[in-house]
């Protein structure tokens, strides 16, 4: 029988092949036929078919109950079936966005609590590709721990993370849920854009 995270894998990959019959949910009822999808589905429909191959009927009803919020999913995936919890940031204390969430949650989340909201954290992934002093973006959040000066780059974690074949990832705090496998991110955007790019 498959594992697990074969059976994920495999069914993320059909589903990212194959959806020329969906459409983002925010922009269904303009498609009459089409079969709503967003990010969160897209996971959730990857997770319950690997669950009930593997025999877990109840899981597979469980994180179809948990549609709504990727931390509840998160949570429970590492507190009910002991995933392990990692978290991943490419610059700590410069994001290349300049998004206050990015060092915020590393500071004043994992560092303090070792949780991201609430799932429970093992590993920090960090680092790995800092924002040059040189972006437009480039701005300081010591205030709340973050280093003024430009990150050192870290890579060893972030090439133990690309051994990974299947996972199961969470940003903005549960906003937006994404697939991830051998170093890629597999994600579905409110049109229905599936695409794939690089974690690192």
């Amino acid at each position: 029988m498959p594992s697990f995270t074969d059976l994920a894998y495999t069914k993320m990959i059909d589903l990212f092949n194959n959806h020329s019959h969906k459409v983002g949910s925010q922009v269904a009822s303009a498609y009459p036929g089409k079969t709503p999808t967003n990010c969160i589905i897209y996971v959730i429909n990857v997770l319950k078919y690997a669950f009930e191959k593997s025999g877990d009927k109840a899981a597979a009803k469980k994180v179809g109950e948990l549609a709504e919020y990727g931390t509840d999913l998160a949570s429970y995936l590492v507190n009910q079936h002991k995933w392990k919890g990692i978290y991943y940031n490419p610059d700590v204390n410069h994001p290349r966005d300049g998004d206050l969430e990015h060092p915020f949650s590393y500071y004043k989340r994992v560092l303090l609590s070792k949780q991201y909201y609430k799932v429970p954290i093992s590993r920090a992934v960090i680092n790995y590709k800092p924002t040059p002093k040189t972006d437009g973006n480039y701005k300081s959040f010591s205030r709340i721990g973050g280093s003024k000066e430009p990150t050192v780059k870290s890579t060893d974690q972030i090439e133990k993370l690309k051994k990974i074949k299947f996972a199961v990832g969470i940003s903005r705090s549960g906003k937006h849920t994404w697939l991830y496998s051998l170093g890629k991110v597999y994600e579905v955007h409110c049109f229905n854009n599936f695409s794939a790019r690089s974690a690192s």
